[in-house]
């Protein structure tokens, strides 16, 4: 019986701390440049790559001396629904690249949902809250640098 009280504070707490983190709050195309910018990436317009309209944003940083190294983009769409149905399509797409020795995860909750996978030589993230997204391809050598900049800005 005492064991059990025991358990109920910690049952109790890992519950709030859940209900804590099930909404975020997303960044804004200007806080992504200077947070990158901070950190060593060329940030670059491309929403004009996109019809008029079905973007408000489109970023990408850039990370590389000589040469393009990779790139982190963030897209802040008109709609929630046009984030989840472009998170979803991306999903699908780092799905189809699972190998037999493919590491994924995957997270839902609130307004916000990650998938990420890597690969023998690649890491994939689609990331999303509420109407703005990050999307990374990129080869797995940069995986840690990545996970530590999603993580600084929250996503």
């Amino acid at each position: 019986m005492k064991k059990s009280f025991f358990f109920l504070p910690i049952v109790i707490t890992l519950v709030v701390l859940i209900g804590c983190q099930s909404s975020r709050t997303p960044i804004t195309a200007n806080e992504f440049t200077v947070k990158a910018e901070t950190v060593g990436y060329t940030i670059q317009d491309a929403a004009n790559q996109f019809p008029e309209g079905s973007v408000e944003n489109y970023l990408i940083a850039f990370k590389g001396t000589d040469t393009i190294d990779y790139k982190i983009e963030f897209a802040v769409l008109p709609t929630v629904e046009q984030t989840i149905n472009a998170y979803a399509e991306n999903r699908n797409t780092f799905e189809s690249k699972k190998g037999t020795a493919s590491v994924y995860s995957s997270v839902s909750m609130g307004n916000y949902s990650y998938y990420t996978l890597t690969t023998d030589n690649k890491y994939y993230v689609i990331s999303r809250i509420e109407n703005t997204f990050i999307y990374v391809d990129v080869s797995a050598e940069y995986k840690d640098e990545i996970v530590k900049f999603l993580q600084d800005i929250g996503y």
